[in-house]
């Protein structure tokens, strides 16, 4: 049986970049990292980013808002999944898949960006088929 899926990362989509990680390095007393934590290098609905903050085990991923997809204040609930089968349970659960899976510039893992009908978002970052 696999793993339960795990937060492992959360986007928060920002107006401006820079400025907000100028806020975010304020008010949480830290750094950003120099690497990517466990957010992808890159998001199919932002304009720039991530840059990326450690919390404990979760990592604080800024992206800017691209303005069409993405807003100022949209969050997404980045889980690492070891079952790709839970892409077909957030269908028929009545979550809609809008973007994926589809390949990372990493070989092995897929991701994937949804909303359940609750209007959360989800992007599912798990194996590739085969590579589970």
């Amino acid at each position: 049986m696999s793993q339960p899926p795990r937060v492992q990362f959360l986007s928060l989509f920002v107006p401006n970049l820079e400025a907000s990680v100028g806020h975010y390095r304020a008010m949480l007393g830290m750094e950003p990292l120099e690497g990517l934590g466990a957010a992808p290098a890159s998001h199919p609905f932002a304009a720039k980013g991530p840059v990326v903050f450690q919390l404990g085990a979760v990592s604080l991923a800024l992206y800017e808002c691209d303005d069409q997809t993405t807003h100022a204040g949209d969050v997404g609930i980045g889980l690492t999944i070891d079952d790709p089968e839970i892409v077909h349970r957030f269908r028929e659960c009545g979550g809609q898949l809008f973007w994926g899976p589809n390949s990372l510039n990493r070989e092995t893992q897929q991701f994937a960006i949804g909303v359940m009908p609750d209007r959360h978002f989800f992007e599912l970052l798990g194996p590739t088929p085969g590579n589970e």
